[in-house]
């Protein structure tokens, strides 16, 4: 009896969405032709909130079991936008749903710049 109740789980897991954001930014940052991520553009929001840290850079909505995510990217001259934003959207899709056990419903990016000081190589 006393094994069943140690496998069986008690409680609920809470993932903070500081985690969340700590994960999808750090999977963006891994896909070639992300130059950097960018903090998210002014709203009434932020100006309240100014040291949010990482969550800055990432838009996290979670509701139930799902999570919407919006990315802000600048990307590397020579980089192909459409190649980059699906390759970033699978990364971080594929790691917060491996790393959380949660279902990622969304993975939104928005390309704000792009960085001509290094050039991307042409081979993608």
């Amino acid at each position: 009896m006393d094994q069943q109740r140690a496998a069986a789980p008690s409680g609920n897991l809470v993932i903070s969405e500081e985690v969340i954001a700590s994960i999808a930014v750090n999977a963006a940052k891994d896909v070639e032709g992300v130059a950097a991520l960018l903090p998210r553009p002014v709203e009434v929001r932020n100006v309240l909130r100014p040291h949010e840290g990482i969550r800055r850079l990432v838009n996290i909505a979670a509701a139930d079991n799902e999570i919407r995510i919006h990315l802000y990217l600048r990307l590397r001259s020579g980089a192909r936008l459409p190649v980059v934003c699906d390759r970033v959207q699978a990364s971080v899709k594929d790691a917060v749903q491996s790393m959380t056990g949660r279902v990622v419903s969304r993975v939104d990016v928005s390309v704000l710049g792009i960085d001509f000081s290094k050039k991307m190589d042409q081979k993608q």
